[in-house]
């Protein structure tokens, strides 16, 4: 967990590349797919020292597995030179850049004595030279090479990363060519969760699957840019891990996606006609839609903020008081409107009373997202504003 957590050192480049580049995250969000399959627990990290790392516990980890993603757009494969042979060309620096392996390996060595698995990750195929001739390959361990070629890349490794070549030890490297196509990549993944749900691998079903993914990647776009310096592992986990609760709560939304503004309104309405509430003041309030999701759609105008700030603390307060006004709808929406004008008539003035009423009454039904309202909304002083 010590060794997980940020170092003033780590390179951040990722982080930043991150914004513009979405295969690694969905490559991510596949590995998430897979291992939802699985009864273990995990923990898929963004930027936590490699482009993916996979740990076997999202609590306390005890073995990691670093992901290093490339992608190919061209219909050429990697050759294995390519992937452990150092470049020629020198950097500003004037020191020799690392290969592919190495980088990864360099992982292994940064935590010797914690069992570290590495897997570099493509989208094309790695071509192999055997002795009869090259082979492409789309899964291959290091191990299964021939002698010869171990030791050639045991020589090349401890040459870059400065180790003795008997430190290198070659198990659990894997090099993958992942079916992850290129592009459309949340139609690929949305057919691993139709199939996940369809053999009942949840408790609930996914029935936007392409959606449903999407927002898994958006999650793990959050994560990745996540520049925020980590120096422990909980503050890792908050920032750029992905756990399997996080993976489920995120699908359970969307399987289970909240009522929209308009279905919210259209449902109060009703509810007050079966109440039998004055016509003409719901026919008022049904007027005020258009202007009531206008004033919902602009998050700049602050003394909307306020509004909503003061319906929403009278709203708790009354809702703790359970009096005899909050038994109906109804009765409910005129006494919050009532307090609300109590506690902060200023902010009311522009307003007609049927507006007022009509955000009374989502604010009563959680039609609105109280906490993008409410937050700072009265952080600027009046005078000044």
């Amino acid at each position: 967990m010590e060794l997980l957590a940020d170092k003033p050192g780590d390179d951040k480049a990722g982080q930043v590349a991150a914004q513009g580049f979405t295969y690694q995250e969905w490559y991510a969000v596949l590995l998430i797919a897979e291992l939802l399959e699985k009864e273990d627990d995990f923990a898929v990290g963004m930027e936590v020292k490699e482009d993916i790392a996979v740990l076997n516990s999202a609590t306390a980890p005890t073995s990691v597995e670093f992901c290093q993603v490339k992608t190919n757009e061209q219909a050429t494969a990697w050759t294995f030179e390519e992937l452990h042979k150092a470049s020629s060309r020198r950097l500003q620096d004037g020191t020799l850049p690392l290969s592919i392996l190495a980088k990864l390996y360099k992982r292994r060595h940064q935590f010797a004595g914690a069992p570290t698995k590495l897997r570099f990750v493509t989208n094309t195929s790695i071509k192999l030279k055997e002795t009869t001739g090259s082979v492409n390959l789309h899964e291959y361990r290091l191990e299964s090479l021939a002698e010869t070629a171990k030791k050639a890349v045991s020589t090349a490794l401890a040459k870059q990363l400065e180790l003795d070549a008997s430190a290198i030890t070659l198990d659990e490297i894997r090099l993958h060519r992942s079916d992850l196509p290129l592009g459309q990549q949340h139609l690929f993944i949305s057919g691993k969760l139709s199939d996940l749900a369809h053999r009942r691998k949840f408790e609930f079903k996914v029935s936007q699957p392409a959606i449903a993914a999407t927002m898994l990647a958006s999650e793990m776009r959050k994560r990745g840019s996540n520049t925020g310096f980590a120096s422990t592992f909980e503050e890792l986990k908050v920032k750029r891990l992905m756990t399997r609760q996080d993976a489920l709560q995120t699908l359970i939304q969307v399987s289970e996606p909240p009522p929209g503004i308009d279905d919210v309104f259209n449902a109060v309405l009703n509810r007050l006609d079966a109440e039998g509430h004055d016509f003409a003041m719901v026919d008022d309030i049904r007027m005020q839609k258009v202007p009531l999701l206008s004033a919902m759609s602009d998050r700049t105008n602050a003394l909307f903020k306020r509004q909503v700030t003061t319906l929403v603390d009278c709203y708790k307060a009354l809702k703790v008081e359970r009096g005899p006004d909050t038994q109906k709808l109804g009765s409910f929406m005129e006494r919050l409107t009532a307090e609300s004008l109590k506690k902060n008539k200023q902010d009311f003035v522009a307003v007609e009373m049927p507006f007022i009423h009509a955000l009374s009454l989502m604010v009563i039904r959680n039609g609105i997202d109280v906490n993008v309202f409410t937050v700072a909304a009265n952080s600027q002083p009046k005078g000044e504003e």
